[in-house]
Protein backbone atom coordinates (compact mmCIF):
# COMPACT_ATOMS: atom_id res chain seq x y z
CA UNK A 1 0.00 0.00 0.00
CA UNK A 2 2.84 2.39 0.80
CA UNK A 3 4.36 1.88 -2.65
CA UNK A 4 1.06 2.78 -4.25
CA UNK A 5 0.95 5.96 -2.18
CA UNK A 6 4.43 6.90 -3.33
CA UNK A 7 3.35 6.36 -6.94
CA UNK A 8 0.40 8.69 -6.55
CA UNK A 9 2.60 11.27 -4.81
CA UNK A 10 4.92 11.34 -7.80
CA UNK A 11 2.11 12.78 -9.88
CA UNK A 12 2.39 15.91 -7.72
CA UNK A 13 5.89 16.50 -9.03
CA UNK A 14 4.34 17.54 -12.34
CA UNK A 15 3.52 20.90 -10.75
CA UNK A 16 7.13 21.29 -9.62
CA UNK A 17 8.36 20.55 -13.12
CA UNK A 18 5.95 23.11 -14.58
CA UNK A 19 7.12 25.71 -12.05
CA UNK A 20 10.78 25.09 -12.86
CA UNK A 21 10.09 25.64 -16.56
CA UNK A 22 10.62 29.40 -16.47
CA UNK A 23 10.20 30.19 -20.16
CA UNK A 24 6.74 29.25 -21.42
CA UNK A 25 6.68 28.05 -25.00
CA UNK A 26 10.39 27.31 -25.19
CA UNK A 27 11.19 23.60 -25.29
CA UNK A 28 7.48 22.91 -24.97
CA UNK A 29 7.87 19.36 -26.32
CA UNK A 30 10.41 18.61 -23.59
CA UNK A 31 8.25 20.12 -20.86
CA UNK A 32 5.13 18.32 -22.12
CA UNK A 33 7.07 15.05 -22.21
CA UNK A 34 8.33 15.50 -18.66
CA UNK A 35 5.01 16.48 -17.14
CA UNK A 36 3.07 13.75 -18.94
CA UNK A 37 5.55 11.02 -18.16
CA UNK A 38 6.07 11.78 -14.50
CA UNK A 39 2.29 11.60 -13.99
CA UNK A 40 1.95 8.41 -16.04
CA UNK A 41 4.92 6.73 -14.32
CA UNK A 42 3.60 7.57 -10.87
CA UNK A 43 0.07 6.42 -11.56
CA UNK A 44 1.04 3.22 -13.38
CA UNK A 45 3.35 2.24 -10.53
CA UNK A 46 0.46 2.80 -8.12
CA UNK A 47 -1.76 0.66 -10.37
CA UNK A 48 0.83 -2.14 -10.29
CA UNK A 49 0.99 -2.01 -6.49
CA UNK A 50 -2.81 -1.97 -6.05
CA UNK A 51 -3.24 -4.54 -8.83
CA UNK A 52 -1.05 -6.97 -6.93
CA UNK A 53 -3.33 -6.68 -3.90
CA UNK A 54 -6.45 -7.14 -6.04
CA UNK A 55 -4.94 -10.18 -7.79
CA UNK A 56 -4.07 -11.69 -4.40
CA UNK A 57 -7.66 -11.28 -3.23
CA UNK A 58 -9.23 -12.56 -6.45
CA UNK A 59 -6.87 -15.56 -6.67
CA UNK A 60 -7.87 -16.65 -3.16
CA UNK A 61 -4.52 -15.84 -1.59
CA UNK A 62 -2.26 -17.34 -4.27
CA UNK A 63 0.87 -15.24 -3.84
CA UNK A 64 2.60 -16.49 -7.00
CA UNK A 65 -0.34 -15.46 -9.19
CA UNK A 66 -0.57 -12.07 -7.47
CA UNK A 67 3.15 -11.43 -7.94
CA UNK A 68 3.02 -12.41 -11.60
CA UNK A 69 0.04 -10.12 -12.21
CA UNK A 70 1.80 -7.27 -10.41
CA UNK A 71 4.94 -7.88 -12.46
CA UNK A 72 3.00 -7.77 -15.73
CA UNK A 73 1.34 -4.54 -14.59
CA UNK A 74 4.79 -3.15 -13.85
CA UNK A 75 5.96 -4.10 -17.34
CA UNK A 76 3.12 -2.36 -19.19
CA UNK A 77 4.52 1.19 -18.79
CA UNK A 78 7.83 -0.08 -20.17
CA UNK A 79 6.13 -0.72 -23.51
CA UNK A 80 5.02 2.90 -23.59
CA UNK A 81 8.54 3.88 -22.55
CA UNK A 82 9.98 2.43 -25.74
CA UNK A 83 7.55 4.57 -27.74
CA UNK A 84 8.44 7.82 -25.96
CA UNK A 85 12.15 7.10 -26.19
CA UNK A 86 12.08 7.30 -29.98
CA UNK A 87 14.04 10.25 -31.41
CA UNK A 88 11.90 13.37 -31.59
CA UNK A 89 11.42 16.91 -30.29
CA UNK A 90 11.20 15.78 -26.66
CA UNK A 91 14.84 14.70 -26.84
CA UNK A 92 17.15 17.65 -27.31
CA UNK A 93 20.08 15.56 -26.06
CA UNK A 94 20.69 12.24 -27.82
CA UNK A 95 22.95 11.08 -24.98
CA UNK A 96 20.08 11.41 -22.47
CA UNK A 97 17.77 9.49 -24.79
CA UNK A 98 20.23 6.61 -25.20
CA UNK A 99 20.91 6.51 -21.46
CA UNK A 100 17.16 6.30 -20.81
CA UNK A 101 16.80 3.56 -23.40
CA UNK A 102 19.58 1.55 -21.75
CA UNK A 103 18.01 1.93 -18.30
CA UNK A 104 14.59 0.98 -19.64
CA UNK A 105 15.95 -2.11 -21.36
CA UNK A 106 17.74 -3.20 -18.19
CA UNK A 107 14.65 -2.64 -16.04
CA UNK A 108 12.45 -4.48 -18.55
CA UNK A 109 14.71 -7.53 -18.50
CA UNK A 110 14.98 -7.54 -14.70
CA UNK A 111 11.23 -7.12 -14.34
CA UNK A 112 10.40 -9.82 -16.89
CA UNK A 113 12.56 -12.26 -14.92
CA UNK A 114 10.15 -11.93 -12.00
CA UNK A 115 7.34 -13.45 -14.08
CA UNK A 116 9.30 -16.70 -13.88
CA UNK A 117 10.63 -16.32 -10.32
CA UNK A 118 7.41 -14.87 -8.80
CA UNK A 119 9.19 -13.35 -5.80
CA UNK A 120 7.22 -10.84 -3.76
CA UNK A 121 10.37 -9.28 -2.28
CA UNK A 122 11.83 -8.88 -5.76
CA UNK A 123 8.59 -7.25 -6.97
CA UNK A 124 8.73 -4.78 -4.07
CA UNK A 125 12.34 -3.96 -4.94
CA UNK A 126 11.43 -3.51 -8.61
CA UNK A 127 8.59 -1.17 -7.65
CA UNK A 128 10.88 0.91 -5.47
CA UNK A 129 13.55 1.14 -8.17
CA UNK A 130 10.92 1.95 -10.82
CA UNK A 131 9.49 4.68 -8.60
CA UNK A 132 12.92 6.26 -8.23
CA UNK A 133 14.65 5.86 -11.60
CA UNK A 134 12.14 7.17 -14.16
CA UNK A 135 10.63 10.06 -12.23
CA UNK A 136 13.98 10.76 -10.57
CA UNK A 137 15.72 11.19 -13.91
CA UNK A 138 12.93 13.42 -15.20
CA UNK A 139 13.15 15.59 -12.09
CA UNK A 140 16.97 15.69 -12.25
CA UNK A 141 16.95 16.75 -15.91
CA UNK A 142 14.39 19.46 -15.17
CA UNK A 143 16.47 20.90 -12.34
CA UNK A 144 19.64 20.68 -14.44
CA UNK A 145 18.00 22.50 -17.37
CA UNK A 146 16.62 25.18 -15.04
CA UNK A 147 20.08 25.69 -13.52
CA UNK A 148 21.64 25.96 -16.99
CA UNK A 149 19.05 28.53 -18.02
CA UNK A 150 19.70 30.49 -14.84
CA UNK A 151 23.46 30.42 -15.44
CA UNK A 152 22.99 31.57 -19.05
CA UNK A 153 20.81 34.53 -18.04
CA UNK A 154 22.67 37.87 -18.11
CA UNK A 155 23.21 39.50 -14.74
CA UNK A 156 23.63 43.10 -15.90
CA UNK A 157 20.30 43.41 -17.72
CA UNK A 158 21.83 43.23 -21.18
CA UNK A 159 20.43 41.25 -24.04
CA UNK A 160 20.41 37.52 -23.53
CA UNK A 161 18.30 34.42 -23.95
CA UNK A 162 15.82 35.59 -21.30
CA UNK A 163 15.68 39.22 -22.42
CA UNK A 164 16.07 39.60 -26.19
CA UNK A 165 14.45 43.05 -26.25
CA UNK A 166 17.30 44.73 -24.40
CA UNK A 167 20.52 45.55 -26.12
CA UNK A 168 23.99 45.99 -24.72
CA UNK A 169 23.77 49.73 -25.45
CA UNK A 170 20.87 50.33 -23.03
Amino acid sequence: MALAGVGVSLAGFAGVIAALSRRPGEHSAVIAYRITNIVILGLTRALAAYGTLVAYTISGGDQAVAVRVGTVLLLLPDLRGYLVLRPGPAWSDERQRRFGLGLLTGMTLLTAANIIVASLGYLELLLLVALVIGPGLIFYNTIRDAARAEAAAPIDGTAGPDNPSRTAAT
